[in-house]
C-alpha cells in the first residue's frame, strides 16, 4: 500500500509555484519587450506627423501658387515688386524689378481687382515667413470693398539669394508679363526645404491697360 502510494505522488508532484528569481527575470523580459514596443511606435507616430506637417506645408504652398498663377494669367498690369515699399511700407525691394510683394490688375474669376502678395515674417522670432494676400475694387476710395489679409501659406523662409517675386523684364520673350515665383516652405519638425521655382506668364499685359487703376493702395 505505501508502495502504491509513492508511485501515486511521483506521478503527481505537487505545484511548488514560481520563484522569487524566475518572477523577476520575467518581468525584466516583460519591461524589454515593453519599452521595444513603446519605442517603435514613437518612431510610427513621429513619421507620421512629419509626412502629416510636410503635406500641409505642400498643400498651403501649392494651392497659394495655383492662385498666383489664375490671378497672373488673367493679370491686365504686373507691377515692378521694387515698387511696392513706396506703396506699403513693410515690403522690399531686392535689386531690380524684384521683392518680398507683388500687385496685380487681374481680371481673374471675371471681375477687375487689385490684388497684393506679401511674403512677411511670422513675427514668432523663429526667423520664419508667411505669404499673405488682400484684395480691393479699383473704385476703393469711392465705396469699393477692401478685403483683409488673410494668410494662404506658413512656415516659410526667406531667401537669402533669391527674393520671392521677380518680374522679367525687356530681356525675356515675354517683357514684363513674366513673373518668377520663388517661395520656400520649411517643415517645422524636421526643418527640410521644400522649394517652390516657378515662372508665370500674364495673357492680358501685352494690351496696354491703364497702370494707374492699382495706385494708391489702400492702407494696410
Amino acid at each position: 500500500m505505501r508502495d502504491a502510494l509513492r508511485r501515486l505522488r511521483a506521478r503527481h508532484p505537487r505545484d511548488t509555484g514560481m520563484t522569487l528569481t524566475e518572477m523577476l527575470v520575467s518581468m525584466l523580459v516583460f519591461g524589454i519587450a515593453m519599452v521595444m514596443v513603446t519605442s517603435a511606435t514613437i518612431v510610427v507616430m513621429r513619421s507620421a506627423g512629419d509626412a502629416q506637417s510636410q503635406a500641409q506645408t505642400v498643400t498651403e504652398l501649392r494651392s497659394a501658387v495655383a492662385v498666383i498663377d489664375r490671378q497672373v494669367r488673367s493679370g491686365n498690369v504686373l507691377f515692378s515688386p521694387a515698387n511696392e515699399p513706396g506703396m506699403l511700407a513693410s515690403c522690399q525691394a531686392v535689386g531690380t524689378n524684384a521683392g518680398t510683394c507683388m500687385r496685380i490688375f487681374t481680371q481673374a474669376n471675371g471681375d477687375e481687382k487689385c490684388v497684393q502678395w506679401q511674403v512677411l515674417d511670422d513675427g514668432s522670432g523663429e526667423g520664419l515667413a508667411i505669404l499673405r494676400m488682400r484684395s480691393w475694387e479699383i473704385d476703393w476710395q469711392t465705396g469699393g470693398a477692401v478685403s483683409s489679409w488673410a494668410v494662404a501659406a506658413r512656415d516659410l523662409r526667406l531667401s537669402t539669394t533669391a527674393p520671392p517675386f521677380t518680374l522679367l523684364g525687356a530681356s525675356t520673350p515675354y517683357k514684363e508679363r513674366a513673373l518668377q515665383l520663388h517661395v520656400i516652405g520649411v517643415d517645422g519638425r524636421n526643418g527640410k526645404d521644400v522649394v517652390v521655382d516657378t515662372t508665370l506668364t500674364g495673357r492680358n499685359t501685352s494690351y496696354g491697360y491703364d497702370a494707374g487703376q492699382c495706385t494708391p493702395v489702400p492702407p494696410a
